[in-house]
């Protein structure tokens, strides 16, 4: 689905004339030339006929533009139909019914595969409530669609038409125009000075004026004036944006644009045009739903199209694009500074934004070697990390978290970093079971900083899970154990949370398993939700304190251009207060315990290894198997669940599941088992 193909028809009120401006858009757009159909979602006040229910607002625009689609398009075209004639919550609710924006939206989807456009009428105003909790405003975020909004030209329209232009704005759904339709006769100074000054406070383009109709026949032809209405040209396809076919854009894309983290032969192939998210689905431009099963790179914690965060993004844009935080300070970055704080053990800590995982991770190296400095410590200069870890890709976070796979060719260009040999409790170093462990792997790990503490301004962990080394996942006792021994040493211990943080073990933060106080923890990803760039580390207050500027000037001369951007903030307040309010770590940890018993069947396939889960995170290795690789069976089990409608994505022979932690336990048990049948037969 693309977010231009059709209109919202929305009114001021009831009976602003809605449908009379969804038929005259509809005769329009038919007219210069695209097969457009027409759609009412929620339809109450339904007629009863031998047929079946039907609408009569869709059916008056069928029969203005004289369309007599199948059965199975109506079903499409007018979703949900009651009888009641009131709002549509309490018209489902007298029904016994539930209203489903994903049913609403893959009946728009099936349109969109058969036709050009599609004129999409809501019912009542833009606040009627749908549900108890979801409004016409949400569906119409939900669809993505531009909005023409309908109103009445008389007395009482500036206020209705500007407060609906707002509230528009508010939810980042700029009105594409306003539509004045004369509900009754008359048109005279008060209502050309009404569209007047709805033009000039809103600036939103007035599309058309409809004048008051007595002749439109219910069982007649459409009337020449309401063809002639609305000129073609508001509505070609140039105006109207069409998209470029699929291939088209393959095209494009083959001709301009370098993919990270892929192979050539792979893009020479082409991939989806994902132009649309909604909750944990994303859409290509041919209608085509892709449940999100790794998070878009393990940030989209709270799905896609979350109204909330949409909200929060365009009501700060408008306020305040970008301000830097040299010398300067912002409402928002004031507010996430402080509500990351609160989630901290010691409560008193101090943030520093960044832009992206690896430029927090930069930031805390340079913090940790400064801290040093400040005190006097000058030999302090070496890091120590695990053996596997990834913790991005510019040059201080490749030098710890160094995977030759990726980093081989900057080998040359790296400072060298004393390796700790990792933990793994499904592919124990020292051979054991689960039940049999005594924690040996910690012995070379207690040798190592043993050996260096004197050296070391730091050791930097990923946080019980090694995610790019193939989701390697290691007990909580090990890391209790490391913390303690770096405080014993005074070696700073650097928590790398950019993609365990924010519930997505079934902690907020994974370190709390281990019940530790780290002493910088990095994070990003799902700080956002995945909406907009923003990272941070976040430093106890001691460390902060020694980068003072009297009598020494210990300042701390680092920072990015958008570090703190105020609507990436903007957006990162709302996430933890939905974090908080949705009770999305406890949903977390509860899915996740289903997800482990889930997982249990794997464990029978052969050609299959250490099956293993950690909150939300699923994880397995495919052995070779009847002449393949495990690398080539993951690859082929990838395919196999794209065309299932499900995007994973492989890590050598590891295959994982990263989902939303939105998704309820029947669609996370629903995809483990469209993965196991796609492992059992590859």
């Amino acid at each position: 689905m693309n977010a231009t193909r059709g209109f919202f028809i929305t009114g001021t009120d009831t009976d602003a004339g809605k449908t009379i401006a969804a038929a005259a858009v509809l005769l329009s757009l038919r007219a210069s030339g695209l097969d457009a159909v027409p759609m009412k979602p929620v339809q109450t006040g339904g007629v009863k006929t031998e047929g079946g229910r039907r609408s009569p607002d869709l059916d008056f625009c069928l029969r203005m533009a004289d369309l007599t689609p199948p059965g199975d398009e109506l079903q499409d075209m007018a979703p949900y139909i009651f009888d009641p004639a009131c709002s549509p919550h309490l018209a489902a609710e007298v029904s016994n019914r539930e209203i489903s924006l994903d049913r609403i939206v893959e009946a728009f989807a099936n349109l969109l595969k058969k036709h050009d456009c599609v004129v999409v009428e809501g019912a009542g105003g833009l606040l009627a409530p749908i549900s108890q909790t979801v409004t016409m405003i949400d569906l119409i975020a939900a669809l993505g669609l531009p909005v023409i909004l309908v109103a009445r030209p008389g007395l009482g329209t500036i206020n209705h038409t500007l407060l609906s232009v707002r509230e528009l704005e508010r939810a980042g759904l700029a009105p594409h125009g306003i539509i004045f339709c004369e509900t009754k006769a008359g048109w005279g100074e008060i209502e050309q000075d009404n569209v007047q000054t709805i033009s000039r406070m809103s600036k939103a383009r007035v599309l058309g004026r409809i004048p008051h109709m007595t002749d439109l026949d219910a069982q007649g032809p459409p009337p020449a004036l309401l063809r002639s209405v609305l000129p073609p040209e508001l509505f070609n396809a140039r105006r109207l944006d069409i998209p470029k076919s699929p291939s088209g854009y393959r095209e494009m894309d083959r001709a301009s644009l370098w993919h990270p983290y892929t192979k050539h032969s792979a893009a020479r192939k082409g991939f989806p045009v994902i132009v649309k998210g909604e909750g944990p689905y994303l859409f290509d431009s041919e209608g085509k739903r892709y449940l999100d099963a790794i998070s878009s790179w393990w940030a989209c914690n709270l799905g896609h199209g979350n109204p909330r965060l949409i909200r929060a993004l365009t009501s700060q844009a408008r306020e305040l694009q970008h301000s830097i935080l040299g010398n300067l300070t912002h409402p928002r970055a004031v507010e996430l500074a402080s509500g990351l704080a609160e989630l901290f053990p010691d409560k008193g800590r101090r943030t520093l934004f960044a832009s992206d995982g690896a430029s927090a991770v930069e930031a805390a190296l340079r913090i940790a070697l400064q801290y040093w400095h400040n005190r006097g410590e000058r030999g302090r200069t070496r890091f120590a990390a695990f053996e596997e870890a990834y913790h991005g890709d510019t040059i201080g976070a490749m030098s710890v978290g160094y995977l030759p796979d990726f980093h081989a060719p900057y080998s040359p260009v790296l400072f060298p970093v004393h390796k700790l040999k990792t933990p793994d409790c499904f592919n124990c170093p020292a051979g054991k079971s689960r039940t049999a462990c005594a924690l040996e792997c910690f012995a070379p790990i207690e040798a190592t900083l043993e050996r260096h503490a004197g050296e070391l301004a730091a050791v930097i962990v990923e946080s019980m899970c090694l995610g790019a080394a193939g989701m390697k996942m290691y007990p909580a006792e090990v890391f209790r154990k490391l913390g303690d021994l770096c405080r014993e040493k005074r070696v700073l211990l650097i928590v790398d949370e950019i993609a365990m943080g924010f519930g997505r073990t079934g902690r907020m933060f994974a370190f709390e398993h281990a019940g530790i106080n780290p002493d910088i923890v990095c994070i990003g990803k799902g700080l956002s939700g995945g909406y907009l760039p923003i990272s941070a580390a976040v430093v106890r207050e001691e460390i902060f304190e020694t980068f003072g500027d009297q009598p020494r000037d210990n300042t701390f001369y680092h920072g990015h251009t958008f570090a703190g951007n105020p609507v990436a903030a903007a957006v990162a307040v709302e996430c933890l207060d939905i974090y908080r309010e949705d009770k999305i770590v406890e949903k977390a940890e509860r899915t996740g315990m289903a997800l482990a018993g889930a997982l249990e069947q794997f464990k029978g396939i052969s050609g299959l290894a250490c099956v293993r889960s950690l909150g939300m995170i699923g994880a397995f290795e495919l052995t070779e198997k009847e002449g393949c690789t495990g690398a080539e069976r993951a690859r082929a089990v990838c395919s196999d669940m794209v065309e299932k409608g499900i995007l994973v994505r492989p890590l050598g022979p590891t295959l994982y599941l990263m989902l939303p932690l939105i998704v309820d336990e029947a669609l996370m048990l629903k995809t483990v088992n469209t993965l196991f049948d796609s492992v059992s037969r590859n």
